[in-house]
């Protein structure tokens, strides 16, 4: 509304409008790109190297969805992150048997498998496939208390 007052009912040049409309509109994009990151949507970013698993969610032909908490930061200290991956059979199974233990109550620990990578090698950060991760039982001091 203000915008629009300005457009129509001020005496100021036009230099002075059209900066003014470009900056609202660049704001208006700006906010439309980083608002999901605000709301909590899953990240495409790289899942820690070990992580306490809540649960999963598997999209079959889509992605493959997990909540985990990274337990390089200890377990009080984060809120478990959700992280998108890309579908692939292989990691299929690996999160439908991750996915049962959870049902069953029993505590699962995510970890990025140690590969030899031509980036391990050069300390580059490679990207995670899904083929990478391991689920691995996890242990009883490790569970968090109810």
């Amino acid at each position: 509304m203000l915008l629009l007052s300005l457009n129509l009912y001020s005496n100021w040049h036009w230099v002075v409008k059209a900066a003014t409309t470009t900056l609202v509109v660049g704001f208006f994009v700006i906010t439309y790109h980083s608002y999901s990151a605000i709301l909590g949507w899953p990240t495409t970013r790289e899942v820690p190297n070990q992580f306490y698993l809540h649960a999963v969610q598997v999209v079959e032909p889509e992605r493959i969805y997990l909540w985990g908490t990274d337990l390089d930061r200890g377990m009080g200290r984060t809120v478990p992150r959700a992280y998108g991956l890309p579908y692939s059979a292989k990691l299929h199974d690996k999160v439908n048997k991750a996915g049962r233990k959870l049902r069953k109550g029993l505590p699962v620990i995510g970890q990025v498998a140690q590969a030899e990578s031509p980036g391990a090698v050069t300390g580059e950060q490679v990207n995670v496939i899904g083929d990478d991760l391991v689920f691995v039982d996890a242990p009883q001091a490790l569970i968090p208390g109810k």
